[in-house]
């Protein structure tokens, strides 16, 4: 077996692994409630195939975070205007429809809140910060974020789990003419 086909099969078992995860997650509502041998049985793997990857389904959860936090968070420390927050936006909707298969049961799941606010401070954090550079610095405007991050999060959550008959297209529009609109609201020349 070449490297390449090496890597992709551990892809390809990882994310086997990573889908009967987030199945049963959604099923049994907690992390606690998966065994290593129903996981084994969903993803149509061994159990020695699993600790081939794993020490155990806390590992699973965690790299599902660390992936999320990695891509969605930490990948955009320099935002430094309009345009590199649409960016940005683009980049975390892209993200989160590649991926749309697993956040449709992450998020129905009991421990899907604490992601979804974890998303929600990040995106506000950064905005804010973005706002500071460009003289936003109205209190009315931080409110006015504050509403559209709540807003668009309760969204995204009613999108994954079914409730919307909006896309995530429709949703990241929208979330970007809001931003613009803010942005020209406030902004001092």
């Amino acid at each position: 077996m070449t490297k390449s086909s090496y890597r992709r099969a551990t892809d390809r078992s990882r994310h086997r692994i990573q889908k009967a995860f987030a199945e049963l997650l959604s099923e049994y509502g907690s992390v606690k409630n998966i065994t290593v041998t129903n996981l084994a049985e969903r993803a149509d793997i061994t159990r020695g195939t699993f600790y081939n990857y794993y020490n155990n389904i806390y590992e699973v959860g965690a790299e599902l975070q660390g992936e999320i936090e990695s891509r969605l968070f930490y990948s955009y420390d320099k935002l430094t205007d309009f345009v590199s927050i649409e960016k940005y936006i683009d980049d975390v909707f892209d993200f989160l429809g590649a991926q749309e298969q697993i956040y449709r049961e992450l998020l129905t799941s009991n421990d899907a809140r604490g992601f979804l606010n974890k998303l929600e401070n990040e995106f506000s954090a950064r905005v804010l910060t973005v706002m500071r550079l460009n003289k936003i610095e109205s209190k009315e405007a931080r409110l006015e974020l504050l509403f559209l991050a709540n807003g668009t999060m309760a969204v995204l959550r009613k999108y994954f789990t079914g409730e919307t008959e909006l896309t995530l297209d429709q949703i990241k529009d929208y979330l970007k003419s809001k931003l613009c609109w803010l942005f020209d609201r406030y902004k001092t020349h």
